[in-house]
């Protein structure tokens, strides 16, 4: 069930349309050299990207692109048929590289037509009128606070784990875990 292709739609958009339930670094990264391929002779381009047979992706795909879109000329980004939990990380990789000109679309159509118009200037927040409606600039938060949140929460669930277990065994250093 995983696989992709990246094709060359004309007039500077690249498509990239994945069918996988989970995204990982090796097809982040085959997708990324993909893209190399077309765009090594282009200037700037934009990407259409068809995210409704994408279920999950790991952090580190999501890192691997972000990393990967610094080196690109993309002028503009518009995915489209992402599930709730895509269109979050999109908005978290994308607001993490400072990349403003983007929208999230739930029709193809619609992201296709943004993109023929796109590039020239970018949007403040990623979110537009014929976008899914957008979290805005703070909403851009919520995701990367929420990883951090469940980080400290698992922290706080292995210490206090360690701490019973050493009081169980009577450790001397019962006190001292942490």
């Amino acid at each position: 069930m995983d696989s992709y292709q990246v094709t060359d739609e004309g007039g500077g958009i690249i498509r990239i349309d994945a069918q996988s339930r989970l995204v990982r670094k090796a097809m982040a990264s085959a997708m990324c050299d993909d893209v190399d391929a077309l765009v090594a002779d282009k200037g700037e381009f934009k990407i259409l990207m068809n995210m409704s047979a994408m279920s999950k992706g790991t952090p580190a795909a999501g890192f691997y692109v972000l990393r990967s879109m610094k080196q690109y000329p993309l002028r503009a980004l518009a995915l489209f048929g992402a599930n709730a939990f895509m269109q979050g990380m999109a908005r978290t990789v994308l607001g993490l590289a400072r990349f403003s000109n983007f929208e999230l679309f739930d029709d193809e159509a619609l992201a296709h037509d943004w993109l023929e118009r796109a590039g020239a200037e970018p949007t403040a927040d990623g979110a537009g009128p014929e976008a899914t409606p957008g979290r805005g600039p703070l909403g851009r938060l919520a995701a990367p606070a929420a990883l951090l949140a469940s980080g400290v929460l698992m922290l706080r669930r292995r210490r206090r784990r360690r701490r019973r277990q050493a009081a169980e065994t009577g450790s001397p250093m019962a006190g001292l875990a942490r």
